[in-house]
């Protein structure tokens, strides 16, 4: 379960608030920028890891399906972009779980009772996210035109977003250190 739940919370730290915009702008531009992307991930999942020098195998075997889940995300954008969005996440829930499945053993750096609050409090800028892609899409298909919330939300969100996970993301290195 711990293993489950360490993989979640570097994925939802890696994907939402470490996902700048310049970072997310290489990613969509190159593979090498989707590479330093994927490099994030695994840097917050080794962080996350007694050990992670000991489970190379793991940590490339998602570096991998994550550099292959969101290069068919960037070649294939669609529109609108929210339900790729929500198809993009659920394939990285899926390899999670298979991850975790596969090595079940995996030691946490932290406990249970700090990581069950910070995946809820990380679940926060995601959603955040998918509200901003939500209405971006109503934007530009002319949907709610009129609206002032979602033209806030269009032009707001994503910076709430990023800042809310930098409190999660500052919290897990500082718990990191300590553990040292």
């Amino acid at each position: 379960m711990t293993t489950f739940l360490a993989l979640l919370l570097a994925h939802l730290l890696a994907d939402f608030p470490l996902q700048t915009n310049r970072v997310f702008r290489l990613k969509i531009s190159s593979n090498s920028g989707l590479a330093v992307h994927v490099l994030i991930h695994l840097v917050m999942t080794a962080l996350l890891l007694q050990r992670p020098g000991q489970h190379l195998d793991l940590l490339l075997g998602l570096g991998v399906a994550h550099f292959v889940t969101d290069w068919i995300k960037v070649r294939f954008p669609g529109e609108p972009q929210w339900p790729g969005f929500i198809m993009d996440q659920l394939a990285h829930l899926a390899a999670i779980l298979f991850f975790a499945w596969w090595q079940p053993d995996v030691t946490a750096v932290l406990p249970l009772w700090l990581m069950l609050p910070l995946i809820v409090f990380v679940l926060l800028p995601a959603l955040l996210m998918l509200l901003w892609v939500w209405a971006n899409d109503a934007q530009q298909q002319n949907r709610y035109r009129e609206s002032r919330s979602v033209h806030w939300a269009s032009r707001r969100l994503l910076t709430i977003s990023q800042r809310t996970g930098w409190i999660a993301v500052c919290i897990v290195v500082v718990c990191r250190i300590w553990v040292l």
